[in-house]
Protein backbone atom coordinates (compact mmCIF):
# COMPACT_ATOMS: atom_id res chain seq x y z
CA UNK A 1 0.00 0.00 0.00
CA UNK A 2 1.40 3.20 -0.80
CA UNK A 3 2.35 5.76 2.22
CA UNK A 4 0.42 9.01 1.61
CA UNK A 5 2.58 12.00 2.47
CA UNK A 6 -0.24 12.68 5.28
CA UNK A 7 1.12 9.13 6.67
CA UNK A 8 4.33 10.28 6.60
CA UNK A 9 3.93 13.40 8.44
CA UNK A 10 2.12 10.84 11.35
CA UNK A 11 5.85 9.13 11.35
CA UNK A 12 7.55 11.58 11.46
CA UNK A 13 5.96 12.96 14.81
CA UNK A 14 6.29 9.57 15.83
CA UNK A 15 9.90 10.13 15.74
CA UNK A 16 9.14 13.17 18.22
CA UNK A 17 7.34 10.96 20.66
CA UNK A 18 8.86 8.17 21.22
CA UNK A 19 12.85 8.91 19.80
CA UNK A 20 13.24 5.82 17.30
CA UNK A 21 10.96 5.45 14.52
CA UNK A 22 9.01 2.62 12.48
CA UNK A 23 11.12 1.58 9.86
CA UNK A 24 9.88 3.10 6.01
CA UNK A 25 10.86 1.02 2.79
CA UNK A 26 12.74 2.61 0.36
CA UNK A 27 10.36 4.28 -2.58
CA UNK A 28 11.38 3.23 -6.55
CA UNK A 29 12.94 6.70 -7.96
CA UNK A 30 11.04 6.01 -11.28
CA UNK A 31 13.32 2.71 -12.01
CA UNK A 32 15.16 0.05 -10.59
CA UNK A 33 18.51 1.80 -10.25
CA UNK A 34 21.70 1.64 -12.29
CA UNK A 35 22.65 -1.46 -14.44
CA UNK A 36 23.80 -4.17 -12.04
CA UNK A 37 26.61 -6.15 -13.53
CA UNK A 38 27.69 -10.00 -12.66
CA UNK A 39 31.72 -10.02 -12.13
CA UNK A 40 32.18 -13.26 -10.47
CA UNK A 41 29.38 -16.22 -9.70
CA UNK A 42 30.11 -18.85 -7.68
CA UNK A 43 28.39 -22.19 -7.12
CA UNK A 44 30.18 -24.29 -4.08
CA UNK A 45 32.14 -20.96 -2.79
CA UNK A 46 30.27 -19.41 0.24
CA UNK A 47 30.67 -16.05 -0.82
CA UNK A 48 30.19 -13.37 1.89
CA UNK A 49 33.00 -11.04 2.43
CA UNK A 50 35.13 -8.71 -0.51
CA UNK A 51 37.32 -6.74 -1.06
CA UNK A 52 38.71 -4.43 -3.92
CA UNK A 53 42.14 -2.66 -4.32
CA UNK A 54 42.25 0.97 -5.65
CA UNK A 55 43.65 -0.66 -8.92
CA UNK A 56 40.90 -3.13 -9.04
CA UNK A 57 42.04 -6.03 -7.94
CA UNK A 58 39.35 -8.14 -6.64
CA UNK A 59 39.75 -10.92 -3.38
CA UNK A 60 37.00 -12.84 -2.06
CA UNK A 61 36.39 -14.86 1.25
CA UNK A 62 34.38 -17.86 3.00
CA UNK A 63 34.43 -17.96 5.88
CA UNK A 64 32.22 -20.92 6.32
CA UNK A 65 33.53 -23.39 3.48
CA UNK A 66 34.24 -26.16 5.34
CA UNK A 67 36.76 -27.89 2.86
CA UNK A 68 38.59 -25.94 -0.55
CA UNK A 69 39.95 -22.11 -0.25
CA UNK A 70 38.65 -19.67 2.23
CA UNK A 71 39.98 -16.42 0.73
CA UNK A 72 40.69 -16.41 -2.78
CA UNK A 73 41.61 -13.49 -5.72
CA UNK A 74 39.71 -13.01 -8.26
CA UNK A 75 40.77 -11.89 -11.87
CA UNK A 76 38.52 -9.29 -13.20
CA UNK A 77 39.20 -10.27 -16.96
CA UNK A 78 38.58 -14.11 -16.96
CA UNK A 79 37.17 -14.64 -13.98
CA UNK A 80 40.37 -17.07 -12.19
CA UNK A 81 40.06 -17.39 -9.38
CA UNK A 82 43.80 -17.87 -7.26
CA UNK A 83 44.29 -18.78 -3.36
CA UNK A 84 45.36 -15.95 -1.19
CA UNK A 85 47.79 -15.25 -0.89
CA UNK A 86 48.74 -18.77 -1.25
CA UNK A 87 47.85 -22.30 -1.27
CA UNK A 88 49.35 -22.78 2.66
CA UNK A 89 47.23 -19.84 3.91
CA UNK A 90 44.60 -22.17 2.66
CA UNK A 91 45.79 -25.36 3.88
CA UNK A 92 44.13 -26.61 7.68
CA UNK A 93 46.91 -27.14 9.89
CA UNK A 94 48.45 -26.84 13.14
CA UNK A 95 49.63 -23.09 12.60
CA UNK A 96 46.81 -20.94 13.36
CA UNK A 97 48.68 -17.78 12.79
CA UNK A 98 49.63 -18.82 9.04
CA UNK A 99 46.18 -19.94 7.94
CA UNK A 100 42.61 -18.67 7.49
CA UNK A 101 40.24 -20.24 9.72
CA UNK A 102 36.79 -17.95 9.69
CA UNK A 103 38.08 -14.99 7.34
CA UNK A 104 35.10 -12.96 8.01
CA UNK A 105 35.52 -9.71 6.25
CA UNK A 106 38.21 -7.13 4.39
CA UNK A 107 39.10 -3.93 3.80
CA UNK A 108 41.52 -1.59 1.49
CA UNK A 109 42.58 1.29 3.10
CA UNK A 110 43.59 4.46 1.82
CA UNK A 111 47.12 3.03 0.73
CA UNK A 112 46.04 0.72 -1.07
CA UNK A 113 46.76 -1.90 1.97
CA UNK A 114 44.37 -5.15 2.53
CA UNK A 115 43.26 -5.89 5.68
CA UNK A 116 41.99 -9.75 6.34
CA UNK A 117 39.74 -9.94 9.51
CA UNK A 118 40.01 -13.63 10.55
CA UNK A 119 37.23 -14.27 13.03
CA UNK A 120 38.66 -17.36 14.67
CA UNK A 121 37.18 -20.56 15.75
CA UNK A 122 36.28 -22.15 18.67
CA UNK A 123 37.15 -25.71 17.63
CA UNK A 124 39.78 -27.91 18.34
CA UNK A 125 42.47 -27.73 15.79
CA UNK A 126 45.15 -31.38 15.56
CA UNK A 127 46.86 -29.29 17.66
CA UNK A 128 44.67 -28.87 20.35
CA UNK A 129 43.84 -25.39 20.06
CA UNK A 130 41.27 -22.81 18.92
CA UNK A 131 42.38 -20.60 15.85
CA UNK A 132 42.35 -17.28 18.00
CA UNK A 133 40.71 -14.41 16.26
CA UNK A 134 43.35 -12.05 14.04
CA UNK A 135 43.33 -8.63 11.79
CA UNK A 136 46.33 -9.35 9.26
CA UNK A 137 47.62 -6.17 6.82
CA UNK A 138 48.95 -6.81 3.66
CA UNK A 139 50.93 -5.19 1.16
CA UNK A 140 49.39 -5.71 -2.02
CA UNK A 141 52.61 -5.14 -3.82
CA UNK A 142 54.27 -8.38 -2.32
CA UNK A 143 51.10 -9.99 -1.27
CA UNK A 144 53.23 -10.31 2.20
CA UNK A 145 51.94 -10.00 5.50
CA UNK A 146 53.20 -6.45 7.07
CA UNK A 147 52.16 -7.16 10.22
CA UNK A 148 49.14 -9.45 12.31
CA UNK A 149 47.13 -8.58 14.94
CA UNK A 150 45.69 -10.34 17.89
CA UNK A 151 43.18 -9.42 20.53
CA UNK A 152 44.18 -11.26 23.58
CA UNK A 153 42.68 -10.19 26.99
CA UNK A 154 40.17 -8.40 24.60
CA UNK A 155 37.65 -10.92 22.91
CA UNK A 156 36.71 -14.00 24.81
CA UNK A 157 35.55 -17.26 22.79
CA UNK A 158 31.88 -16.38 22.69
CA UNK A 159 32.97 -13.11 21.27
CA UNK A 160 32.73 -12.97 17.65
CA UNK A 161 34.26 -9.99 15.41
CA UNK A 162 32.00 -9.66 11.89
CA UNK A 163 33.57 -6.25 10.01
CA UNK A 164 36.41 -3.60 10.12
CA UNK A 165 36.93 -0.45 8.68
CA UNK A 166 40.66 0.89 9.33
CA UNK A 167 41.50 5.16 10.30
CA UNK A 168 44.89 5.92 8.90
CA UNK A 169 44.19 9.24 9.88
CA UNK A 170 44.17 8.44 13.55
CA UNK A 171 46.21 5.21 12.96
CA UNK A 172 43.24 2.82 14.52
CA UNK A 173 41.14 -0.21 13.52
CA UNK A 174 37.47 -0.55 14.52
CA UNK A 175 35.70 -3.67 14.42
CA UNK A 176 32.06 -4.65 15.29
CA UNK A 177 31.43 -7.83 17.59
CA UNK A 178 27.85 -9.71 16.98
CA UNK A 179 28.70 -11.90 19.73
CA UNK A 180 27.00 -12.07 23.23
CA UNK A 181 25.74 -8.26 24.39
CA UNK A 182 27.30 -6.62 21.36
CA UNK A 183 30.15 -3.93 21.11
CA UNK A 184 33.44 -2.17 19.38
CA UNK A 185 36.76 -3.33 19.13
CA UNK A 186 39.44 -0.40 18.97
CA UNK A 187 42.87 -1.59 17.64
CA UNK A 188 45.60 0.88 17.85
CA UNK A 189 47.48 -0.07 14.62
CA UNK A 190 51.40 1.51 16.49
CA UNK A 191 51.08 -0.45 19.80
CA UNK A 192 48.70 -3.35 18.91
CA UNK A 193 46.82 -2.67 22.12
CA UNK A 194 43.11 -3.26 21.87
CA UNK A 195 40.21 -2.07 23.84
CA UNK A 196 36.25 -3.34 23.82
CA UNK A 197 33.80 -0.77 24.32
CA UNK A 198 30.09 0.06 24.63
CA UNK A 199 29.42 -2.87 25.39
CA UNK A 200 25.87 -4.08 25.31
CA UNK A 201 25.01 -0.07 25.10
CA UNK A 202 22.08 0.83 22.86
CA UNK A 203 23.35 1.49 20.43
CA UNK A 204 25.67 -1.95 19.55
CA UNK A 205 23.09 -4.66 21.13
CA UNK A 206 19.85 -5.60 18.60
CA UNK A 207 16.28 -4.45 20.12
CA UNK A 208 14.50 -7.60 21.29
CA UNK A 209 11.38 -5.91 20.17
CA UNK A 210 12.56 -5.91 16.53
CA UNK A 211 13.49 -9.12 14.00
CA UNK A 212 14.70 -10.44 10.59
CA UNK A 213 11.78 -11.16 9.09
CA UNK A 214 12.04 -13.86 6.37
CA UNK A 215 8.79 -14.07 4.53
CA UNK A 216 6.66 -12.80 7.26
CA UNK A 217 8.48 -14.56 9.97
CA UNK A 218 11.13 -13.73 12.14
CA UNK A 219 14.61 -15.48 11.11
CA UNK A 220 15.73 -18.23 13.41
CA UNK A 221 18.60 -20.56 13.66
CA UNK A 222 18.77 -24.24 13.25
CA UNK A 223 17.75 -25.09 16.65
CA UNK A 224 14.73 -22.68 16.49
CA UNK A 225 15.89 -19.42 18.14
CA UNK A 226 15.09 -16.30 16.86
CA UNK A 227 18.01 -14.73 15.19
CA UNK A 228 19.43 -11.76 17.21
CA UNK A 229 22.46 -10.83 15.65
CA UNK A 230 24.47 -7.45 17.33
CA UNK A 231 26.45 -4.64 16.27
CA UNK A 232 27.33 -5.68 12.73
CA UNK A 233 27.78 -3.70 9.81
CA UNK A 234 29.74 -0.05 9.82
CA UNK A 235 31.45 2.52 7.96
CA UNK A 236 33.86 5.02 8.26
CA UNK A 237 33.15 8.64 7.36
CA UNK A 238 35.39 9.68 4.21
CA UNK A 239 37.26 12.52 6.85
CA UNK A 240 37.83 9.63 9.62
CA UNK A 241 35.55 11.82 12.12
CA UNK A 242 32.69 9.54 12.57
CA UNK A 243 31.98 5.84 12.87
CA UNK A 244 28.58 4.58 11.93
CA UNK A 245 27.37 1.34 12.53
CA UNK A 246 24.03 -0.42 13.53
CA UNK A 247 22.94 -4.06 14.87
CA UNK A 248 21.97 -6.34 11.93
CA UNK A 249 18.21 -7.61 13.34
CA UNK A 250 17.16 -3.99 14.03
CA UNK A 251 15.91 -0.85 11.94
CA UNK A 252 18.20 1.57 14.14
CA UNK A 253 21.52 3.92 13.04
CA UNK A 254 23.89 4.99 15.01
CA UNK A 255 27.51 6.89 15.26
CA UNK A 256 29.78 8.05 17.17
CA UNK A 257 33.01 10.45 16.73
CA UNK A 258 36.07 8.48 16.56
CA UNK A 259 37.66 11.07 18.98
CA UNK A 260 36.13 9.68 21.57
CA UNK A 261 36.47 6.24 20.91
CA UNK A 262 40.04 6.24 20.75
CA UNK A 263 40.01 8.31 23.98
CA UNK A 264 40.67 5.58 26.91
CA UNK A 265 40.33 7.98 29.33
CA UNK A 266 36.43 7.89 29.04
CA UNK A 267 34.61 6.05 31.08
CA UNK A 268 31.39 3.73 29.33
CA UNK A 269 28.97 6.15 30.22
CA UNK A 270 30.69 9.46 28.89
CA UNK A 271 31.78 7.22 25.60
CA UNK A 272 27.78 6.13 25.17
CA UNK A 273 26.79 9.71 26.06
CA UNK A 274 28.84 10.57 22.97
CA UNK A 275 26.90 8.01 20.54
CA UNK A 276 23.99 9.78 18.57
CA UNK A 277 20.88 8.17 17.16
CA UNK A 278 20.26 8.31 13.82
CA UNK A 279 16.89 6.88 13.52
CA UNK A 280 15.26 4.40 12.09
CA UNK A 281 15.71 2.96 8.62
CA UNK A 282 15.99 -0.38 5.94
CA UNK A 283 17.07 -3.64 8.22
CA UNK A 284 20.40 -3.48 6.33
CA UNK A 285 23.56 -6.16 6.74
CA UNK A 286 27.22 -4.47 5.56
CA UNK A 287 27.24 -1.01 5.00
CA UNK A 288 29.84 1.48 3.21
CA UNK A 289 30.13 4.83 2.65
CA UNK A 290 31.17 7.02 0.05
CA UNK A 291 33.39 9.68 -0.60
CA UNK A 292 30.93 12.22 -0.42
CA UNK A 293 28.91 10.80 2.94
CA UNK A 294 26.21 8.52 1.85
CA UNK A 295 26.05 5.21 3.62
CA UNK A 296 24.98 2.52 1.63
CA UNK A 297 23.90 -0.93 2.97
CA UNK A 298 22.02 -4.08 1.28
CA UNK A 299 17.79 -3.94 2.24
CA UNK A 300 18.03 -7.79 3.63
CA UNK A 301 14.23 -7.84 3.90
CA UNK A 302 13.45 -6.43 0.24
CA UNK A 303 16.55 -7.98 -1.68
CA UNK A 304 17.37 -4.16 -2.16
CA UNK A 305 20.40 -2.18 -2.34
CA UNK A 306 19.74 1.83 -0.32
CA UNK A 307 21.22 4.95 0.00
CA UNK A 308 21.08 6.64 3.02
CA UNK A 309 21.40 10.61 3.53
CA UNK A 310 22.54 12.04 6.87
CA UNK A 311 19.98 15.21 7.35
CA UNK A 312 22.80 17.86 8.81
CA UNK A 313 20.12 19.59 10.41
CA UNK A 314 18.55 16.51 12.33
CA UNK A 315 21.47 14.29 12.20
CA UNK A 316 18.92 11.51 10.64
CA UNK A 317 19.19 8.96 7.80
CA UNK A 318 16.62 9.39 5.22
CA UNK A 319 16.55 6.48 2.44
CA UNK A 320 16.26 6.10 -0.67
CA UNK A 321 16.16 3.39 -2.83
CA UNK A 322 19.41 2.86 -4.81
CA UNK A 323 19.33 -0.80 -6.90
CA UNK A 324 16.62 -2.85 -7.00
CA UNK A 325 17.50 -6.39 -9.17
CA UNK A 326 13.86 -8.61 -9.13
CA UNK A 327 15.41 -12.48 -9.27
CA UNK A 328 18.84 -11.67 -9.23
CA UNK A 329 20.27 -9.74 -5.72
CA UNK A 330 19.38 -12.31 -2.55
CA UNK A 331 21.51 -10.86 -0.18
CA UNK A 332 23.82 -8.07 -0.57
CA UNK A 333 26.22 -8.54 2.32
CA UNK A 334 30.02 -7.13 1.85
CA UNK A 335 30.67 -4.53 0.23
CA UNK A 336 33.34 -2.49 -1.27
CA UNK A 337 33.90 0.75 -3.38
CA UNK A 338 36.97 1.35 -6.17
CA UNK A 339 37.38 3.64 -9.43
CA UNK A 340 33.97 4.53 -8.84
CA UNK A 341 32.00 1.41 -8.85
CA UNK A 342 30.38 -0.44 -5.81
CA UNK A 343 31.10 -3.61 -5.58
CA UNK A 344 28.77 -6.11 -3.76
CA UNK A 345 29.15 -9.86 -2.05
CA UNK A 346 25.46 -11.55 -2.42
CA UNK A 347 26.04 -14.46 -0.01
CA UNK A 348 22.19 -15.87 -0.35
CA UNK A 349 22.28 -16.04 3.45
CA UNK A 350 18.84 -16.16 4.72
CA UNK A 351 18.58 -19.16 2.40
CA UNK A 352 21.20 -21.25 3.41
CA UNK A 353 21.80 -20.61 6.95
CA UNK A 354 18.81 -20.11 8.48
CA UNK A 355 16.01 -22.57 9.55
CA UNK A 356 13.21 -21.15 7.75
CA UNK A 357 15.61 -21.03 4.64
CA UNK A 358 14.18 -21.53 1.05
CA UNK A 359 16.28 -23.03 -1.67
CA UNK A 360 19.11 -20.82 -3.01
CA UNK A 361 17.51 -18.67 -5.60
CA UNK A 362 20.91 -18.52 -7.53
CA UNK A 363 24.81 -18.58 -7.45
CA UNK A 364 26.82 -16.65 -5.11
CA UNK A 365 27.88 -13.95 -6.62
CA UNK A 366 30.19 -10.33 -6.79
CA UNK A 367 28.13 -7.61 -8.27
CA UNK A 368 28.96 -4.56 -9.86
CA UNK A 369 27.33 -1.16 -10.07
CA UNK A 370 28.11 2.50 -11.39
CA UNK A 371 28.23 5.43 -9.09
CA UNK A 372 26.90 8.40 -9.41
CA UNK A 373 28.28 11.94 -9.18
Amino acid sequence: MQITKLARIALACAVVATGIAPALSAEPQGDDGPPLETVKTFDTFKLVGIGVSHEGRIFASAPAAQSGDKLVEVNAQTGAVTPYPDEAWNTPGTDTEHEWAVPQAMWVDKADRLWVLDSGRAVLTAAGQGAKPKLVEFDLGSNKVIRSYGFDGTVAPTDSLNDVRIDLVHGYAYLTNIGKRGSLVVLNLKTGKSRQVLVGDRSTFADPEQHLMINGQPAQTNDGKTVAIHADGIALAPDAKWLYYRPLTDHNYWRVPTSALIDAKLSASQLSHKVQYLGSAELTGGLIMDQHGTLYGGDLEHSTIVALDIDPATHKVKSRLFERAPGKLSWADGFAISQGYMYIADSHLWEVTFKNHLPRSGPFTIFKVKLGG
